[in-house]
């Protein structure tokens, strides 16, 4: 693993999102670690956190400049299977939260069970500022959390808030100064819950509809034929204001 640190004991497993760049950025690479050591412990409660200054302050902007359609919407496809893979493992999955969890990385946080976040991490899906749209569920995950207005307001104009914001709108369960031991806390508690009966309760909460999810995926290829989407990128890279032309 290169981009992730596991620990493991009898009924947990913690994945820790360790990247050399200081802000995390949740790359395909990543992702796909984080996806193999969950699938190597089906039977084990998943607490995912970051090490560094970050969760995972979201995608790498700069590999999208030269990214076709095709392949964003495989991109898209990929992530969107891994989210779905986090979000219907048998046990809880609970993201301990602090620095940045935003776009790919908040995305990642809202495919858990239970988000546990400093009062002043920063969370959001800025995608839409960057010409783009989110790739991994969030419109979906973002609209079952808060439903459809206060969601579209939240995504369509890429507002990013402080934990203690997002406690107040249901977006994270909890905030705490220590996300992580308030995660062992509670994942210590689900330790000594039946599993069965766990297993279920998540079972029947956490059903999707696939169809809209796939959609996000299409759209999000789409969005990679346009002109707005290599503005919002070099503009992200260079550190200047986004001039969209609707093209």
């Amino acid at each position: 693993m290169n981009n992730i640190e596991v620990e493991k004991s009898e009924k947990l497993i913690k994945i820790w999102i360790r990247r050399e760049i200081p802000l995390n950025p949740l790359n395909m690479d990543t992702m796909e670690e984080i996806y193999e050591a969950i699938r190597a412990n089906p039977e084990k409660i998943v607490i995912i956190a970051g090490r560094n200054k970050a969760f995972s302050a979201g995608a790498d902007i700069k590999g999208f400049l030269e990214m076709k359609p095709s392949d964003a919407f495989h991109f898209s496809t990929r992530g969107n299977d891994i989210m779905h893979f986090i979000a219907q493992h048998p046990m809880p999955v609970i993201a301990a939260i602090h620095g940045y969890a935003l776009g790919g990385g908040f995305e990642l946080a809202l495919a858990c069970d239970l988000r546990i976040s400093t009062k002043d991490a920063v969370l959001g899906l800025p995608e839409v500022t960057l010409g783009i749209l989110p790739g991994f569920g969030g419109t979906q995950r973002m609209k079952e959390l808060l439903g459809e207005s206060i969601a579209f307001d939240f995504v369509s104009r890429g507002r990013k808030i402080k934990g203690e914001e997002a406690l107040n709108l249901g977006l994270v369960n909890y905030t705490s100064d220590d996300p992580v031991k308030f995660a062992e806390q509670i994942a210590e508690e689900y330790a000594g819950l039946p599993p069965i009966a766990l297993k279920y309760i998540k079972r029947l909460i956490r059903k999707r509809n696939d169809r809209l999810f796939e959609e996000e995926a299409e759209y999000f290829g789409k969005i990679f034929e346009t002109s707005d989407q290599k503005e919002g990128a070099s503009a992200f890279i260079e550190k200047r204001k986004a001039h969209f032309t609707g093209r």
